[in-house]
């Protein structure tokens, strides 16, 4: 074989660009490419679609439920899953050229690699990776980086495809992308190629205009030059820009521009030539003078909160803390198994995790009295413990640390020693973490499991000894990320967190992890009106569930009846439920033996929880009454509860504010009819509460679709107009109604809305659910809405509060309406 013939054999057979416009080549027999036209595609409708996600999943393989999920989610499950991804791959396979390129896998199809089919995004990673094992701000990774940049430029990955799927994965090669460009701009201004770093740092922000990080990267650019006045000209623009998105600069970011400031006045900014280190904001030098700095005033990173730690005497409970002794005390051993667990020679970190959930778990409890290891031991209060496991890789490690400059590399980590010292010391900072989200620290979680991610993610995904382990840690750190995401209302967040936390969860071959991830992702589809996609989602897991604990049988259940329920079919919704509460009983044995992932989120609350969605689900579609008072008894059982695990805090208020939900769709037709004796009367006042009930959702699902996004300005305005004519005769009907029996009853309604929105609403779920609530029953109260909505409905969009305004605003009620609209529209109108 000669020369030319070698090279041409080791060239792939298939070009395919996806950064910026989509591009598929095919290499000619004279080694010349040829693209395929851009009109083929309409000949071959299902070919472009299924090329896409292929090349888009992990090890470009995918089973064909999965596709049908993500590609064809609209149509009925047999005729996707027969017809769809056969003809799909069939025309792909015409269109390459080679069968070999595309291969049926069991179940489902894979691409071939790298070797034969080529991506630019591919290729633009790999460099990428190679620049880290180069060191990533050394000047060895130079080159090597402006081959990914030249790649990266080309555009945004798969820029018209707008799927979920695409948008998760557009978004991590976006975070990847973002990382290569600021060391490449790092490395020009380094090694005085200035005009070089100037363009480069012109192109991040221009790429990323409402990313904060990109503004300060500019304005610390023009600093370090002696651009004072330009570089505060550029601050002001940024930070008009983002105000006027309704993001402005985070306190995090103010302090940085701060010490940038302080720099720039103290000379440590100016540019040095020669082989003198150029400090800036974010560089290795200056973060080794602010590492000292911390440890000087001893703060801990990511902004954790500093626990003051005070040792208690061993076998003495009476020493406390202020507040802090009153959450329980635990040994210190949970602090130091983490270090050593794996120079011990112990292999499974789920065997760590359940000990430190035990030990954990025992102390949550104020009047338990200290046994076993506690009494033997120093022991410490619960949540300093938490704290300090939750940000020890930070401290230890440098794993997530700002800035990026003392965090661990994977290349230069041998598998042994990532096992020992790094894997066990996460899975510490994760379970705690579980813990401290039940707690209602949503922002400590985020920002402990958002700096270990990146990490998890990529040793999740590089074959290794570990893989499996850090693909389970970095699953659950998806799941927990879920549910921050799902307690502010981002219910689209959610979906992308879960989807990858399933993802990960296949790696990790954890079958019980992999069910608590799809039924976490099948309640995602619910909040999002799917209930086609989180009823396959659950079919999936119901497969699983001869491997899983009983606990997750009445999950899976449960989330089965919702879905069904959702689509109006009862028969099965009721009998998945049967099976639910026949799990019930046997799924509280072993409680204490379950992963921590489950002992946080899965219990009979949860059961509680799911039933009476069931049954306000059901009462859409008929009985009404019926499932509303079903709904409400099941509620009511949070009131009684006497478990041996306490219900957490943030699923308590759940369940009090779904309590205002059941009872506003059931209250108002009992005392209607008790109230009017007569037959007719009571006929036209059922009638006229059921043409309410139907204004009611009405209202709830246009807001939920503005919030959404799905309708537009007309829809938006159809609603607020069909409101405000049934608020008008509700009025009238309101001034019929002067009976003392009915004043007794907006009483005790009124109590009650008091308590739901001194409770429920703080971390409602579902404020707008709330909202018409309290506007339906207690118009009075709703003067107090404008304490509660800047800093609860702030994920919302302008337009869904503006339209729940208008349904009050026609109540009739206020005297001083137009005060209180400006008021509680203030958050979402500055700038």
């Amino acid at each position: 074989m000669t020369e030319r013939a070698a090279e041409e054999a080791q060239l792939p057979l298939v070009r395919v660009w996806m950064l910026g416009p989509f591009e598929v080549e095919l290499r000619q027999a004279d080694g010349s490419w040829q693209a395929l036209p851009g009109g083929i595609w309409r000949t071959y409708f299902y070919a472009r679609p299924l090329l896409q996600r292929l090349l888009c999943a992990h090890g470009r393989r995918l089973e064909r439920q999965q596709l049908q999920m993500d590609l064809w989610p609209r149509e009925e499950p047999s005729e996707a899953m027969e017809r769809y991804p056969l003809t799909a791959a069939g025309q792909v396979r015409k269109l390459l050229g080679k069968r070999e390129l595309l291969r049926t896998c069991g179940q489902g199809y894979q691409l071939a690699d790298q070797r034969w089919i080529w991506t630019d995004v591919d290729e633009a990673l790999w460099w990428l990776g190679e620049a880290r094992r180069r060191g990533l701000e050394t000047l060895e990774a130079l080159p090597v980086l402006q081959e990914a940049e030249r790649l990266f430029r080309r555009g945004r990955l798969l820029e018209e495809q707008a799927a979920v799927w695409a948008v998760a994965y557009r978004e991590w090669v976006g975070g990847e992308r973002w990382r290569a460009g600021l060391a490449l701009a790092r490395l020009y201004e380094r090694e005085g190629l200035l005009s070089e770093a100037g363009e480069q740092y012109r192109q991040m922000y221009e790429e990323h205009p409402y990313r904060e990080e990109a503004l300060i990267e500019v304005y610390g650019w023009w600093l370090r030059q002696g651009e004072r006045e330009r570089a505060e000209r550029v601050l002001r623009a940024g930070c008009q820009r983002l105000e006027q998105e309704g993001v402005p600069l985070s306190e995090e970011a103010q302090e940085r521009v701060r010490r940038l400031r302080e720099r720039q006045e103290s000379g440590l900014l100016v540019r040095v030539q020669g082989e003198a280190v150029v400090y800036w904001e974010g560089s290795k030098g200056a973060l080794r003078e602010e590492m000292r700095e911390e440890r000087g005033r001893r703060v801990l990173p990511l902004a954790l909160p500093e626990p003051e730690v005070k040792w208690l005497p061993a076998g003495s409970g009476e020493e406390r803390m202020g507040g802090e002794g009153e959450q329980g005390e635990c040994g210190v051993s949970v602090l130091l198994w983490p270090l050593t667990w794996g120079r011990q020679g112990r292999e499974s970190l789920r065997e760590m995790e359940r000990l430190m959930q035990e030990e954990l778990s025992m102390s949550e409890s104020k009047g338990e009295a200290a046994e076993g290891r506690a009494a033997k031991e120093q022991r410490l209060p619960r949540r300093t413990a938490l704290l300090v496991l939750a940000g020890m890789p930070q401290v230890l490690l440098g794993l997530g640390s700002v800035g990026g400059g003392g965090g661990w590399e994977w290349e230069g980590v041998k598998e042994g020693r990532l096992r020992e010292e790094v894997l066990p010391v996460v899975a510490g900072s994760i379970t705690a973490s579980w813990h401290l989200l039940n707690e209602g620290e949503f922002e400590t979680v985020e920002r402990t499991i958002g700096g270990l991610l990146p990490w998890l993610r990529r040793w999740a995904y590089e074959p290794s000894g570990v893989q499996q382990e850090a693909a389970y840690l970095a699953a659950q750190g998806h799941l927990l990320l879920g549910f921050v995401a799902y307690h502010r209302l981002q219910f689209q967040q959610d979906l992308s967190y879960d989807q990858e936390g399933v993802a990960l969860s296949r790696v990790s071959g954890v079958p019980t992890l992999l069910v608590k991830a799809l039924t976490c992702l099948g309640l995602d589809y619910y909040h999002l009106g799917a209930p086609l996609q989180m009823q396959r989602a659950l079919e999936e897991a119901n497969r699983l569930l001869g491997y899983v604990p009983p606990v997750l049988h009445w999950a899976v259940y449960t989330g089965l009846a919702l879905a069904y329920a959702k689509q109006g079919r009862a028969e099965e919704a009721v009998e998945c439920l049967s099976q639910a509460r026949e799990w019930g009983g046997t799924s509280r044995l072993g409680e204490d033996q379950l992963p921590v992932y489950l002992q946080a989120d899965e219990g009979p609350w949860k059961l509680i929880v799911r039933e009476s969605l069931v049954h306000l689900e059901l009462s859409r579609h008929g009985e009404e009454k019926k499932h509303a008072q079903e709904a409400e008894r099941a509620l009511a059982q949070i009131e009684r509860w006497s478990g041996l695990r306490a219900v957490p805090e943030r699923i308590r208020l759940e369940i009090v504010n779904r309590e205002g939900g059941g009872g506003d769709r059931e209250g108002r037709a009992g005392g209607v009819c008790e109230l009017h004796g007569a037959g007719s009367r009571r006929s036209e006042e059922v009638g006229e509460w059921q043409e309410e009930a139907g204004a009611g959702e009405q209202l709830e699902e246009g807001v939920g679709a503005v919030a959404r996004g799905e309708a537009g300005e007309g829809a938006g305005g159809a609603a607020a107009v069909d409101v405000e004519a049934e608020r008008g005769r509700r009025a009238r009907r309101g001034r019929r109604r002067g009976t003392m029996k009915e004043g007794e009853r907006e009483g005790r309604r009124d109590a009650s809305a008091s308590r739901f929105l001194a409770t429920g609403c703080r971390t409602s779920p579902d404020p707008p659910i709330a909202l018409r609530y309290l506007i339906n029953n207690n118009t009075h109260l709703f003067h107090r809405i404008p304490q509660f909505a800047p800093c609860r409905l702030r994920e919302q969009t302008n337009q869904a509060l503006l339209l729940l305004l208008t349904a009050a605003f026609h109540d009739g009620h206020f005297e001083n309406k137009h005060c209180l609209l400006l008021s509680a529209l203030q958050p979402y109108t500055q700038g």
